[in-house]
């Protein structure tokens, strides 16, 4: 039963890709409706499918946003509203994965766990050259640099403090500025800011935050010690040097793709155009380094991809169908009432308010896609008197630091299973310091931000 239910999830998903991008080229009222039902052919197995948290959570919010919408007599544009709100960023998991497949083929990955290991010895180079290389890596994989990420430094028997650390100064670091990842997609979606306008003091923010990690793990001499004592160098690989070039340009490449392809293309939604690019960058990619054939292997078995992000999927259709009802509800007026009473305080504080309360109720348990969404919806900038791009950072900063913080967080989870260990131990032990760290750091930048652009 379940095999033919998955079977039903994946065609579902492939028509409903279908239909999204074609109605993006024709305008055809009927297209709307298939879209709806299509949408609908996806989330009912979806939910069905899905394990652990994001089934309870997926399941949760659409009950409680049906609920609200039932007991507020609500119009059917706002549940098609809220039903679709997230289906963007949805096909962004789903089509940003294609990326890894020349990644793969590329023979990259044996370069970098050569240099890797090169560096043992100087154990603040190594964390240096580690976190650089998942911020340039998971910019375009997401979640998924994490995986390649471990099974390239298994071999160099890293412990896994040191490694929790690496995972999350250079994932968080490049969260917060990436076209390829759902906190830029998700907060620019809904304040309205364009990618272009973003990109500087996104990027600069990353950066800091990616020095911040490196700073802070220069402090740690227990967790360098650990690292001399248990890891060792592996031979180097033909070509190495050439084809850590080649991945540099390539990554260069993608971004400038966005940054072209946003002042060219009119897609309705900016994560549409990084979906579609994403497939046409990762063809030419395969061509460049004459690995089609496998490419197209690769993606006749794309239906086991589909069903590995069908939890991500669900969940951020779920939270953003929720999200659109309590934004119609009186909820909205109380959340304005709410901070326009923080409004009179320093920027800062206003800033750090919004940070610390959306961390420590992911730490709980409520997802910070509900509560960014929630708040992205029913809170315009100038009621926080805050810039539009300034909110925008505050969003994604709140994004990122529960990321790092929740023991919820998918990249927690992930990480905790990689390394064999709790993801409260990953979330609120390991990482802890640095996201503390972070939010102070985070309402600085911000604050400056918000003063000088």
């Amino acid at each position: 039963m379940a095999r033919y239910l998955e079977r039903f999830y994946v065609i579902s998903v492939i028509l409903l890709l279908a239909v999204v991008f074609f109605r993006e080229f024709v305008n055809l009222g009927i297209l709307e409706n298939l879209e709806t039902v299509t949408l609908i052919m996806v989330l009912i197995p979806g939910v069905i499918l899905a394990k652990g948290i994001p089934f309870y959570m997926s399941l949760g919010s659409l009950i409680l946003g049906h609920f609200l919408i039932l007991k507020y007599n609500m119009a059917y544009t706002i549940w098609l509203e809220g039903i679709t709100k997230n289906l963007p960023l949805a096909i962004v998991f789903l089509m940003v994965p294609v990326l890894s497949i020349p990644l793969k083929e590329g023979g990259y990955l044996q370069a970098v766990n050569y240099f890797i290991s090169k560096y043992v010895a100087k154990t603040c180079s190594l964390f240096f050259a580690l976190s650089s290389s998942v911020f340039g890596l998971a910019s375009i994989a997401n979640l998924g640099a994490v995986r390649v990420f471990h099974d390239l430094v298994e071999e160099v028997n890293l412990p896994p403090r040191f490694l929790a650390k690496v995972y999350s100064t250079g994932f968080a670091s490049c969260m917060t500025w990436s076209p390829y990842f759902a906190s830029v997609n998700l907060v620019l979606y809904y304040t309205g800011v364009s990618f272009n306008s973003y990109f500087l003091p996104g990027f600069l923010y990353g950066l800091f935050l990616l020095v911040l990690g490196n700073l802070l793990f220069y402090k740690d001499r227990q967790c360098q010690n650990e690292v001399r004592l248990s890891a060792h160098k592996i031979d180097e690989p033909a070509d190495s040097r050439k084809k850590l070039y080649f991945l540099v340009l390539n990554l260069i490449g993608l971004f400038l793709a966005v940054i072209i392809g946003e002042k060219f293309f009119a897609f309705s939604s900016m994560m549409l155009l990084v979906s579609i690019l994403a497939l046409v960058y990762a063809v030419f990619w395969s061509l460049g380094i004459k690995r089609f054939k496998e490419f197209l292997q690769q993606m006749k078995g794309y239906d086991q991809n589909i069903l590995q992000v069908k939890n991500e999927m669900v969940f951020f259709l779920s939270v953003g169908f929720l999200g659109v009802v309590l934004a119609n509800t009186p909820l909205k007026g109380y959340i304005e009432v709410f901070f326009k009473q923080l409004s009179g305080y320093y920027v800062f504080i206003v800033i750090e308010v919004i940070i610390i309360l959306i961390a420590l109720l992911s730490v709980v348990g409520i997802h910070h896609v509900i509560t960014i969404t929630a708040l992205g919806l029913s809170l315009k900038a100038q009621v926080l008197g805050l810039s539009d791009l300034s909110y925008s950072l505050t969003l994604i900063a709140s994004y990122t630091i529960s990321m790092i913080l929740s023991p919820f967080a998918p990249f927690n989870i992930i990480a905790g299973g990689l390394l064999k260990e709790n993801s409260f131990v990953v979330s609120l032990k390991w990482n802890r310091n640095f996201a503390i760290m972070a939010i102070l750091f985070s309402g600085v930048f911000i604050t400056l931000v918000n003063y000088l652009f």
